[in-house]
């Protein structure tokens, strides 16, 4: 039987939406019922949909999906705005863009010459020794999330491939304000777990966001 190795997909709202194209093309669905961290590692569980077509769906339950790498977005970070509304209190720092963060989101070059003409400063730069840029430290934002699926069955969804070590590559790009929400908890919660930047309220108060978010 063939091995599948990678199913990829997009977030959509709060649903991981992909296609797998092999000879046919198999679209699938990792639908989020509720995240947790175990041993400093971002767990999401929740129920696997596989679309065999002239064939009804058939779901997996309880699948596990085990966070084991990330990849940064490039661009503009996400404005860190208030999520979910009633739970500010739960963690304002992490829920609402800073006027700081927003200022240097928004401001253009510093002008101290007449005007046309633009001053620049110079690169900041890390304890390493790397320039600091709009998507690093505070504004820094996930783009790409890499799971370690629990093994699936796959007689028990019709497809003739061997899914017993998978992974999941899910993509976010999001275009509906749930979907923006639950990348910057992912991000969030990311950075909290991060040896270098180590913040455990951070961690727990987003964590209660995103269970939130994910049984909306």
């Amino acid at each position: 039987m063939k091995k599948l190795y990678t199913l990829h997909a997009v977030l959509r709202g709060r649903v991981f939406d992909g296609i797998s194209e092999t000879s046919k093309a198999y679209r699938f669905t990792f639908i989020p019922a509720s995240a947790a961290v175990v041993d400093q590692r971002l767990v999401i569980t929740g129920r696997m949909g596989f679309a065999i077509p002239q064939r009804p769906v058939r779901y997996v339950e309880n699948v596990q999906a085990t966070l084991i790498a990330t990849q940064g977005g490039v661009g503009v970070s996400p404005i860190r705005r208030q999520l979910l509304t009633g739970t500010a209190q739960t963690a304002q720092t992490a829920q609402t863009a800073t006027s700081e963060q927003k200022l240097e989101q928004e401001k253009g070059p510093e002008t101290d010459l007449q005007p046309g003409l633009h001053s620049f400063e110079p690169p900041k730069y890390d304890e390493l020794g790397r320039p600091k840029v709009e998507s690093t430290d505070a504004l820094s934002f996930v783009g790409v999330l890499y799971f370690k699926l629990t093994p699936i069955d796959s007689s028990t969804v019709g497809l003739p491939f061997d899914m017993s070590s998978i992974q999941l590559g899910a993509r976010l790009a999001p275009t509906d304000d749930l979907a923006r929400d639950i990348q910057v908890l992912f991000s969030d919660i990311v950075l909290g777990l991060d040896q270098k930047s180590r913040d455990q309220q951070l961690v727990t108060s987003s964590l209660e966001m995103l269970n939130r978010a994910l049984a909306s």
